[in-house]
């Protein structure tokens, strides 16, 4: 797997997630001195039960999009957050290709005043540049950017810090991988 060149326009690969993952996993088990939980969730990494002028806001971003079905936005709907070392209070999310749509770089925008612990301008340019759609349902993507946009917000609010890797940011089979992890982990 080839690691990628974020100077050039960004292209997301669909294969050999699974393997990088359980590298990514192995790595942070290593980081964290085997405190990783996968699929986790918490009580609080939840949908909003009533839509606060944040959510608000998202789901409006959202909805003017394309004005699909507002069953995007499911309410009180627990999400699950990929790795966790809750001693750290850290939340690992590893985003796959279909998590880069154009829903998802609306969604972002629209709660600019929320600090994320990766590069949201980086996240928005992939987004542009990959423009991955899933419609099944035909409100997919929406739904992928209001949970998306709802963990880094609960993360936020919940006194988490909530790091995003992008699949194809590192080959996580590689030697070198442990330091580029620790690198975007901010661990020195």
């Amino acid at each position: 797997m080839k690691t990628i060149d974020f100077n050039k326009p960004i292209r997301i690969p669909q294969k050999e997630v699974i393997d990088q993952k359980c590298s990514l996993q192995l790595l942070l088990n290593k980081i964290f001195k085997c405190d990783i939980v996968c699929e986790k969730t918490f009580p609080w990494m939840r949908t909003p039960s009533k839509m606060d002028d944040l959510y608000n806001r998202i789901f409006n971003a959202l909805y003017q999009y394309r004005h699909s079905d507002q069953k995007f936005a499911r309410l009180n709907y627990e999400l699950r957050c990929d790795f966790v070392s809750e001693s750290h209070k850290t939340i690992v999310e590893y985003d796959e290709r279909q998590h880069f749509s154009a829903a998802r770089a609306i969604a972002l925008n629209a709660y600019k005043e929320i600090s994320l612990d990766y590069d949201r301008d980086l996240w928005i340019r992939a987004c542009e540049e990959v423009d991955a759609h899933d419609n099944a349902p035909a409100y997919r993507d929406e739904g992928r950017a209001f949970f998306d946009s709802t963990r880094d917000i609960q993360a936020y609010r919940n006194g988490f810090k909530l790091v995003r890797i992008m699949h194809g940011q590192i080959d996580f089979t590689k030697e070198d991988a442990y330091e580029k992890l620790l690198n975007i982990l901010s661990i020195n």
